[in-house]
């Protein structure tokens, strides 16, 4: 999170202030319960490695983003996920391609 907030701010979206106010909004929600932190496990590695593989030719799958992602095909998997939510628009792409339901705030 801290990694795209820097780079809103790098590109004039947001400001400094801006950015560490919705950090802190982010992590008063995790405290508070509204969001739950899920570990990343070893399978999460191998599956993320199975998706570079699958997709890295055609579309720039990034390593986190590749984590990212299948952290939460084994969220939807277990039914704990309805949607993929991404800005990012490689993210959603091929998270699309893996059968989520993407939804992109910035569209």
């Amino acid at each position: 999170m801290q990694s795209a907030l820097a780079m809103k701010v790098r590109s004039g979206v947001l400001t400094q202030a801006s950015a560490e106010l919705q950090r802190n909004r982010l992590l008063q929600d995790v405290a508070d319960g509204a969001l739950e932190v899920f570990k990343v496990t070893d399978r999460h590695f191998r599956v993320s490695g199975q998706l570079i593989a699958r997709h890295s030719y055609s579309i720039r799958l990034r390593a986190l983003d590749a984590i990212q992602l299948a952290v939460a095909l084994d969220l939807a998997d277990q039914r704990l996920s309805e949607y993929f939510v991404a800005a990012d628009k490689v993210l959603a792409e091929v998270a699309t391609l893996e059968n989520l339901q993407v939804i992109n705030p910035e569209v």
